[in-house]
C-alpha cells in the first residue's frame, strides 16, 4: 500500500473552492476532515431540489508518489447512498497526479452516472508502495 500525506493548506483551499462550486451548482455540499491528518477528507454533494436524491461521495485520498518524496498522487473513491433505501454503495475510482484535476474527474464521473469501474487497488497502483527502511 502506498505511503499516505497530509493535508496542506493549500489543498484544503482547492477543497474549499470545490465546495463553494457544489454551492453555486444548487446542490448541499458536505466536508468529513475527521481523517485527514490520514490522508483521506471526504466531500458529498447532495442536490435538494430533487426528491429522493442521492448523496455523492468523494473520499480522496493523497499518496505519496514515491518512498522518498513527499510529491503526491490523489486517489478518489466514489460512493452514493441512496436516497429512498439509505444504501452506501461503493463505486469505481478515478486519479490525478493533482488535487484540481482528480477532483474534475470524480466531477465528471458523477455527472456521467457514476460509470467508473476501476477498483481502488488499481487506481493507487501508480503511487509507489511504501517501503520502510
Amino acid at each position: 500500500m502506498p505511503r499516505y500525506l497530509s493535508w496542506s493548506p493549500h489543498d484544503f483551499e482547492i477543497i474549499e473552492r470545490a465546495l463553494k462550486r457544489y454551492k453555486m451548482w444548487g446542490l448541499e455540499p458536505g466536508i468529513d476532515l475527521d481523517t485527514a491528518a490520514d490522508g483521506i477528507v471526504s466531500l458529498s454533494q447532495v442536490d435538494l431540489r430533487k426528491t429522493n436524491a442521492p448523496v455523492i461521495i468523494f473520499e480522496i485520498h493523497k499518496f505519496a508518489r514515491s518512498p522518498i518524496s513527499d510529491r503526491a498522487y490523489w486517489v478518489v473513491q466514489l460512493r452514493s447512498i441512496d436516497g429512498e433505501t439509505q444504501e452506501l454503495r461503493e463505486h469505481g475510482c478515478v486519479s490525478a497526479s493533482s488535487l484540481v484535476f482528480a477532483i474534475a474527474a470524480a466531477e465528471k464521473d458523477a455527472q456521467d452516472g457514476l460509470v467508473s469501474t476501476v477498483s481502488f487497488e488499481r487506481a493507487a497502483a501508480r503511487a509507489e508502495p511504501y517501503r520502510p527502511e
